[in-house]
């Protein structure tokens, strides 16, 4: 049986002058039950009454609100406003339940496919992917893909930051992953890319993004704001990782999730037969005819300022790295490197110290030499068994308790 709201839709539709066989197909029932409504011979059956007396309230003010609909008025707050004036008992939950089947379709816009040249553009975007527990503690996890949009040839790589430097780093591995480098990157206004637009619409870049274009002679581009469809190729590969990959993963660390990830590249993402060109984006790689890569690698590290204490620490990603004692109660600069090394610099630029990046959370990375000239000075630590905490000169791992005890057994505060 028929809903009142369908009946209603049926005739509208047929005093609007459509045919019989248009408002089956709009409304999706048989032309014989459109025929019958038209005729008046399709009476109200139990579901439809069951229908009406869930909305017995809104019945006295049904013609308002069909005279309001053919006037246009379709948002349900004002009309629910209005009908209170009137003297509506009901709540605004009957009110969008009775006008949801009348509102009119939203048009999908049209949009002009726009295709590239071989080896022109790729396309890049960050994903969030939720949170994962990472050595004790909850991180944001981040997905970053990159599309070439010729051959659809797609990278992708999860990170638990979306900072500049990271979004350098999976850049150079998606150009070492595709063998090369396109003529122009496109991707949005993130502040990785894009510092701010002026008044006038002029895009005021990072310079450390600058000079990795430079290096690896790239134009970038960022779409117009609000305009997320410019870099739809990229924007449907996300899509593809959402539905394809990702569901039913089991992962230990990110390291595991990057590793499936790139055997997911290399015998599915790349592998099949893409839905808009036709062809398997590995076939169509090789004519992409991409720039060469620069011979010299950029330098991702990932940069922080973080002051040390008077007790020469500094405090980074959780857990804490010794520095020397003329730079104690400085602001330095931190470099974490891809290949796990702390380096820290003091104001001037000079490094001053080389700690390996700890794994876990609130660790010590001790290095005896600097705190030489400090009375009492610890005596050579015993070697340690754990491989992330050695550096050299050679490094401690210990309870900050026991360093605490030192400092006041030397009479410092």
């Amino acid at each position: 049986m028929l809903t009142v709201e369908e009946r209603f839709v049926i005739k509208e539709l047929h005093r609007q002058g459509k045919t019989v066989s248009a408002i089956a197909r709009e409304t999706g029932h048989d032309r014989k039950t459109v025929r019958k409504v038209i005729a008046g011979e399709l009476m109200v059956g139990k579901q439809t009454r069951e229908t009406e007396r869930k909305y017995h309230k809104i019945a006295p003010y049904e013609e308002y609100l069909k005279q309001r609909m053919a006037e246009g008025v379709y948002n349900t707050r004002k009309l629910y406003a209005e009908l209170c004036e009137l003297g509506y008992p009901g709540g605004l939950t009957q009110v969008i339940e009775y006008l949801q089947p009348f509102r009119p379709a939203k048009p999908s816009p049209a949009t002009v496919r726009f295709e590239t040249e071989p080896g022109q553009q790729a396309q890049v975007d960050w994903a969030s992917f939720g949170q994962m527990e990472c050595e004790g503690r909850q991180r944001r996890l981040y997905a970053f893909v990159m599309t070439l949009c010729w051959s659809r040839m797609m990278y992708l790589e999860f990170t638990l930051s979306a900072d500049t430097g990271w979004f350098l780093r999976c850049h150079q591995h998606a150009f070492e992953y595709f063998g090369g480098v396109p003529r122009e990157v496109l991707h949005d206004n993130l502040k990785s890319a894009v510092l701010e637009r002026d008044s006038e619409g002029r895009i005021h870049w990072n310079p450390r993004y600058l000079d990795f274009a430079l290096q690896f002679g790239f134009n970038p581009l960022a779409h117009r704001p609000y305009r997320p469809q410019t870099k739809g190729k990229v924007e449907r590969g996300v899509g593809y990782v959402r539905t394809s990959f990702w569901p039913g993963l089991h992962a230990t660390d990110v390291d595991d999730i990057n590793s499936q990830a790139l055997n997911w590249l290399n015998r599915v993402a790349n592998c099949r037969v893409h839905g808009t060109t036709g062809e398997i984006p590995f076939h169509r790689w090789p004519a992409e005819g991409l720039q060469p890569l620069p011979t010299q690698r950029f330098d991702t590290s990932i940069l922080t300022y973080r002051r040390s204490g008077k007790d020469c620490l500094l405090s980074y990603e959780g857990n804490r790295y010794s520095v020397p004692a003329h730079v104690a109660r400085q602001t330095l600069l931190v470099k974490e490197t891809e290949d796990r090394q702390v380096l820290i610099f003091d104001p001037y630029g000079q490094l001053v110290a080389t700690h390996r990046l700890l794994s876990g959370y609130s660790r010590l990375s001790m290095i005896p030499e600097h705190y030489a000239g400090l009375s009492g000075a610890a005596a050579k630590p015993a070697p340690l068994s754990s491989p992330f905490v050695r550096t050299s000169p050679q490094v401690e791992a210990r309870d900050l308790a026991v360093y605490a005890a030192l400092l006041e057994e030397n009479g410092h505060d």
